[in-house]
């Protein structure tokens, strides 16, 4: 099955977390603090996922200016 990307500024902390964990990234990332990476999410300026079907495979978070400046 393709790689679907797709913005989703809804995406709920537990999945969030699930991806991080599935990852290195949970090594240094706040995975036993729930509403911290929910806070994470909401400050986001934009966050696009990568899902393999309905499996989430993948993560990208971005604070931007939306005319100059991003930082992923």
């Amino acid at each position: 099955m393709p790689i679907v990307y797709a913005q989703e500024a809804e995406l709920s902390a537990e999945a969030f977390r699930d991806v991080l964990i599935a990852s290195t990234l949970g090594e240094r990332r706040p995975v036993e603090d729930l509403a911290r990476l929910g806070c994470m999410l909401r400050k986001a300026d934009l966050i696009v996922t990568a899902r393999d079907g309905a499996r989430l495979v993948g993560i990208s978070r971005a604070l931007t200016d939306f005319s100059y400046c991003c930082y992923l």
